[in-house]
């Protein structure tokens, strides 16, 4: 099980060349989306749709000829002996969440969401991508990319032990404040560990940053 984390505006056409999908016997089954370039061009008018299936020629004529930009969407590669009977009748994936209200592309571990699908490709509203599959090796053509990419299932991981060290702190740095824990990490996640896969989960340094937006929250309170 393994996933990438590409930082890209939703443009499929050079992840699909990385990964060499040109030489895939499959379909797609498209679903929860949204893209722009819908309209205006010949054979555009699907794209409107939050719901296709679609043959791998089909969509990569599409894209190679517009690139359109995904803004949300998950896009499954199923091998093609399977009809869109079968295929539809099955788990439809989508942007759904866990007990706790967490998005099912956090998790620890990943696999494609479709049970036939050996490969899911995830648009999350026009900033990153995440490619997933059954194991690593079919993905790692895509650190090729010259966007930046890291594995996303290590990236989830350290979130999480983020927000293991860091909740428990959060008090003790702001006892009379209401605002969301969870919103304080994610700010301490983009200032200290975003892009930084190398650097390693710190109590102190959460601490420490916690620390510094409450004096920055105070200055700017009182001018």
């Amino acid at each position: 099980m393994a996933g990438i984390l590409i930082k890209n505006g939703g443009f499929l056409r050079g992840i699909l060349k990385q990964l060499g999908a040109e030489d895939w016997d499959c379909n797609w089954l498209i679903t929860e989306l949204t893209c722009y370039d819908d309209c205006g061009w010949e054979g555009c008018e699907k794209w409107a749709q939050e719901c296709l299936f679609l043959s791998n020629r089909e969509l990569l004529h599409d894209i190679g000829l517009r690139n359109m930009q995904f803004v949300w969407g998950i896009l499954s590669a199923i091998p093609a002996n399977y009809t869109k009977e079968q295929v539809v009748a099955l788990h439809l994936p989508a942007f759904s969440k866990d007990e706790n209200g967490e998005s099912c592309y956090l998790a620890d571990s990943f696999r494609p969401q479709h049970p036939l699908a050996f490969l899911e490709i995830m648009s999350e509203d026009s900033s990153t991508v995440t490619v997933i599959a059954n194991d690593m090796e079919p993905l790692r053509p895509l650190f090729g990319l010259a966007e930046w990419t890291e594995d996303a299932e290590l990236s989830n991981r350290r979130w999480h032990e983020l927000l293991r060290k860091g909740l428990p702190l959060i008090k003790g740095c702001y006892p009379e404040d209401n605002c969301r824990d969870v919103t304080r990490m994610a700010k301490v996640w983009h200032s200290l560990y975003h892009h930084r896969p190398d650097r390693p989960i710190c109590e102190d340094d959460i601490r420490a940053e916690l620390l510094n937006m409450l004096e920055t929250e105070r200055k700017n309170r009182h001018g």
